[in-house]
């Protein structure tokens, strides 16, 4: 140690005067003169920490005045003495061991090094170092910010205080301080070495929020451990009361090495509840978080040595210095050597200037890849081809560009010449051809590319030879012993998506899609050259229908990909079926067996609402494998499930954000708050208006902001109009890439019956369902596991409570706050519908197996001679749901009882024609996945299908969003209309908005559900 610390509170009001003295006579080298002892200005300086000057009354809300503050402070509240060497004291550094501290104000960690020459420290506050400067001369300290501190070397510790909750502008985005300084460390660290920092009580605390961050740092370290410190550690410093702690990592060996994850318990975490006893707990914490990191540290020194040795073969100053070499020895670069010599020297010796901000300076600094970069083109200089005096039009990725081939010819170059010609602007007419003759051809090809796929189905005529084709398609039904043929509907609209490339065919369920599949795939093989036929869908899909339908047909040319040595067999040919989950699996395989084939394959993705999910794990691998395939066809009853932003992945995959998919929206529209805390809309012009839509995230959020910016949730339904902007645009890009037919189109009759059904609580219902309204905090534990993560259960209650709302509506009698012997309204309502179709087979879906057991129980009780059949996802097979069909037929009266999801898709029973749904979806593209399972091509018979809610519950604005997404989806079907359209085809003739419940905010911000207009005494 090589000052004492007094422990003596400087008052908070002479700080600063204090603070400017000590600057005064360092700066002038005049503190020894006037009797001041560096120990003296160890004790005395205190930084600008807590001398914000700021009022809290002066600013609108706390977030403006804590920005204000860490703007002047910097996060500059330094390390108390006292807790420095408590991490010194625990990491017990050697004599030849070397620390480091990148953010050191004024270096109180290296007063506690053994040997001050090997402490390194990186300060940017110039006041600070100057302090550090004076206390340590012959410690390493820089003036420089830490994201741009590169040492020539790594160390054994690495500690300190980094600023708390900084946001920090990096080449990789917004970093808050603390998360940077951890990652800077572990590019700094050895192998092996140990990483102390003090951090406040919330970093990674948030096992729900703070898990990205968790998961990151656990790739690099090993867990050791932790030790919180009293909250008042900083109160020299005017903080009072801030909770910290100090972590401890080990720098992984290799980052394939598997180390401790950030996991909590009584043997690696400690606290410290006083300073003054700090040193109590010293040994303690040296036993069971650093003890062992230490000697693995000494035991394994050959190996860190081996790492740290492999790990700079290929170094930066190995690179510089073998490229110089060849440099200076080639007779055609030496005389660029000097030069090579001069930015070298201007890498090693630039310095950011004062008043210059760090991201000016990011853009503006020579960096060690602009280094190599430079030096690679020297070397790459010796072979370059002669100038020549002349200006060509030649070909890039994306368009055309003019190229002058000599700086005189560059000169010569008009600024129009200068700007590129994007093969979009000349495929969709944007540009004029004059003076492009070279690639006259390229450019025509592409035009006739952009026209056949941008042509609207209503304008297109059948061509000849797919229409003899498709009147020539049959395969036969082994099963039911039939040949089966395409309809004339079927025919017309395969024989327009077949003169393209890219569609995507949205037929309602039952409508033939699988058919449609096979005649496509067939006509891509047999007459334009395709390769093979990828079928891709969900795993029921494909092994209930797709799989079954192949063997029906007698149809031997397909293949199931179960495994890696299915994927190499696959001959020329053959239809090549896969689910999701192996294509997810199998990603990069597939990737390249396509890639292999030159991507002369078709895909068909049947159910392709499956990828409306920009952000899932099948998304990402269907448009990774297939976005660049000769030929795509999507499938689906429907395009969009819940928001018409869904569709965009879709669209993504069939044109690739090529010129085919230009966004024509002339505005963009979405919702900012205002200071009274409402959203409010806005409007701007789009800046894609005439190019194609960018690809993932950007282009989804163009895609939402261009036409519907608004998702529609549960309380949303009455407050916001779902108005769809540019429509126009929207309506272009549908025009020619969807096809829709509703099930009346295809089979020419409409034989669906929709009904509303209402019942009304009963007393006990309305109390059980009053109490979960008011009472809900009462009811939550008994119901919803906590996950004790107080941040992530605040966030999740409303969620709940809404789950709960919905289970007391759908079946009451699944809670036990319910104190009733009767049978709920709604069940009894479905026994009393039962009973009036004795003969007929009937079927009720539901969502959630606890009441389907609720259900059972009664209708049990009601219909002892009647067959039951109850099927659920988890209870029963895909191949018993397949024999259930014909043991349900032959019953003649029997109920089915399931949840829609296992019935989602390819289970099909058209012979039943009561559907009772007593438990509603989010959206009716689920709900009918469900109901048109009974609805079917051959179907002859009536449909009845009946929603059956309780008036005035939470299910209205259920009902209300799901017929409010309808419309949306119905607009993506090419039918605009409005919502009292919707509400006659849904049989709903009631005044629905008055009773829907609504979400409000009290006064202490917290969200509760309110009453609508009905009123539930």
């Amino acid at each position: 140690m090589k000052y004492t610390f007094h422990n003596e509170r400087i008052p908070q009001e002479a700080r600063q005067e204090l603070n400017e003295k000590i600057l005064y006579l360092v700066d002038q080298d005049l503190a020894e003169r006037e009797g001041i002892t560096r120990e003296d200005i160890f004790n005395a300086y205190t930084g600008d920490g807590g001398l914000h000057g700021l009022k809290r009354s002066d600013f609108a809300n706390y977030y403006e005045f804590s920005e204000a503050k860490k703007e002047i402070e910097n996060g500059q509240f330094f390390t108390p003495p006292v807790l420095c060497q408590f991490i010194m004291n625990v990491l017990g550094v050697g004599m030849g061991e070397t620390v480091a501290d990148l953010t050191s104000g004024i270096a109180n960690f290296c007063n506690y090094m053994p040997v001050e020459a090997n402490f390194y420290g990186c300060e940017l506050d110039i006041k600070s170092h100057k302090v550090a400067h004076y206390l340590y001369p012959t410690a390493n300290l820089e003036h420089k910010d830490i994201r741009f501190y590169e040492p020539d070397m790594r160390f054994d510790y690495i500690v300190g205080n980094p600023p708390f909750n900084l946001k920090w502008d990096t080449p990789q985005g917004e970093i808050i301080s603390q998360m940077y300084y951890c990652l800077k460390a572990a590019q700094l660290l050895k192998p092996l070495g140990i990483m102390a920092i003090v951090v406040p009580a919330s970093f990674l605390a948030d096992d729900y929020l703070d898990s990205a961050k968790r998961n990151e740092l656990e790739k690099l370290f090993s867990f050791l451990g932790q030790v919180s410190v009293q909250k008042d550690a900083f109160k020299s410093l005017g903080v009072e009361d801030y909770a910290t702690k100090i972590l401890f990592w080990q720098r992984k060996l290799t980052d394939e090495e598997t180390g401790n994850q950030y996991e909590l318990n009584t043997a690696n975490w400690f606290n410290i509840s006083s300073m003054e006893h700090a040193s109590d707990l010293l040994d303690v914490v040296q036993e069971a978080i650093i003890k062992q990191a230490k000697e693995r540290m000494s035991s394994e020194r050959t190996r860190v040595k081996l790492v740290s040795r492999g790990e700079n073969e290929d170094d930066f100053h190995y690179q510089v210095q073998k490229m110089l070499y060849h440099i200076k020895n080639n007779p055609k670069l030496v005389d660029k050597y000097a030069k090579c010599q001069e930015y070298l020297y201007r890498f090693e010796n630039q310095k950011q200037p004062d008043g210059m901000k760090y991201e000016e300076w990011a853009k503006i600094r020579i960096t060690q890849p602009k280094v190599l970069a430079y030096l690679r083109r020297v070397i790459r200089s010796q072979n370059r081809k002669p100038d020549r005096d002349i200006v060509r039009l030649v070909k890039q990725d994306s368009g055309l560009i003019h190229k002058g081939y000599s700086k005189k010819a560059r000169q010569t170059m008009t600024p129009d010449m200068k700007e590129p010609i994007p093969f979009y602007a000349l495929a969709s007419g944007q540009v004029e051809n004059t003076g492009l003759e070279p690639f006259a051809r390229l450019i025509r090809r592409k035009q006739r590319n952009y026209e056949r796929e941008t042509k609207p189905f209503a304008d297109m005529e059948e061509n000849a030879e797919i229409a003899r084709f498709l009147s020539e398609f049959t395969v036969y039904d082994q099963e039911n012993e039939e040949w089966i043929y395409l309809n004339e509907i079927q025919r017309h609209d395969l024989n327009l998506v077949l003169q393209k490339h890219y569609h995507l065919l949205q037929w309602e369920q039952g409508g033939g899609k699988t058919l449609a599949g096979i005649s496509a795939g067939r006509y891509r093989m047999e007459h334009q050259g395709a390769r093979n036929v990828w079928v891709v869908s969900t795993a029921i899909s494909i092994k209930n229908n797709w799989d079954l339908v192949f063997k029906n047909y007698g149809m031997t040319n397909y293949r199931m990909i179960r495994n890696l040595a299915d994927l190499n067999t696959v001959q020329d040919g053959e239809f090549v079926i896969i689910t999701l989950n192996m294509l997810s699996k199998y990603r990069k395989q597939v990737k390249r067996h396509i890639k292999i084939r030159n991507r002369n394959v078709c895909l068909v993705f049947d159910e392709s609402d499956e990828m409306t999910n920009p952000n899932s794990k099948r998304t990402k691998a269907v448009l990774d494998c297939f976005r660049k395939v000769r030929f795509k066809l999507a499938m689906t009853g429907t395009v969009t499930r819940n928001n018409i932003s869904e569709s965009a992945p879709q669209l993504e995959l069939l044109y690739n954000n090529s010129y085919n998919m230009i966004s024509w929206a002339d505005s963009l529209y979405y919702y900012e708050k205002g200071s009274d805390g409402k959203d409010y809309l806005s409007i701007s012009n789009n800046p894609f208006y005439g190019k194609p839509i960018p690809a993932y995230k950007p282009g989804y959020t163009l895609f939402a902001e261009s036409h519907l910016p608004e998702k529609i949730t549960v309380f949303g339904v009455g407050k916001k109009n779902q108005d769809i902007f540019n429509a126009e645009a929207l309506n272009k890009i549908l025009s020619y890439s969807v096809i829709t037919r509703t099930f009346a189109e295809i089979t020419g009759k409409e034989i669906r019956r929709i009904h509303q059904v209402q019942v009304s609580f009963s007393l006990a219902e309305q109390a059980v369902y009053k109490k979960a309204v008011e009472e809900f905090y009462f009811m939550r534990q008994r119901y919803f596991a906590l996950t004790g993560n107080s941040r992530k259960d605040s966030m999740m209650a409303l969620i709940q409570q809404i789950t709960l709302l919905l289970r007391i509506s759908a079946a009451p009698n699944t809670v036990e706050e319910y104190n009733s012997d009767k049978t709920p309204t709604k069940i009894e309502k479905v026994c009393s519908m039962l009973d009036g179709w004795k003969n007929e087979i009937v079927v009720i879906g539901v969502r959630h197996k606890n009441v389907v057991a609720a259900y059972a129980d009664e209708i049990r009780r009601c219909f002892p001679d009647r067959p039951l059949f109850v099927v659920t996802g988890s209870t029963t097979t895909l191949a018993g749901r397949r024999k259930l069909k014909q043991t349900l037929k032959d019953s003649g009266n029997g109920i089915l009882l399931c949840t829609q999801q296992c019935l989602p898709s390819s289970v099909n029973f058209e012979f039943v024609n009561k559907i009772l749904i007593p438990e509603l979806h989010y959206n009716n593209a689920r709900m009918s996945q469900f109901y048109m399972r009974f609805v079917r091509f051959t179907s002859t018979d009536w449909k009845d299908i009946y929603f059956i809610t309780h008036a005035g519950s939470i299910e209205s604005n259920q009902m209300q969003m799901v017929l409010s997404k309808e419309k949306l989806n119905l607009f993506m079907k090419g039918q605009d209309v409005d919502l009292d359209e919707i509400y006659d085809r849904f049989g709903v003739d009631y005044d629905l908005m008055s009773l829907l419940m609504s979400r409000e905010v009290d006064e202490d911000g917290k969200s509760y559900i309110a009453w609508g207009e009905q009123k539930i005494e």
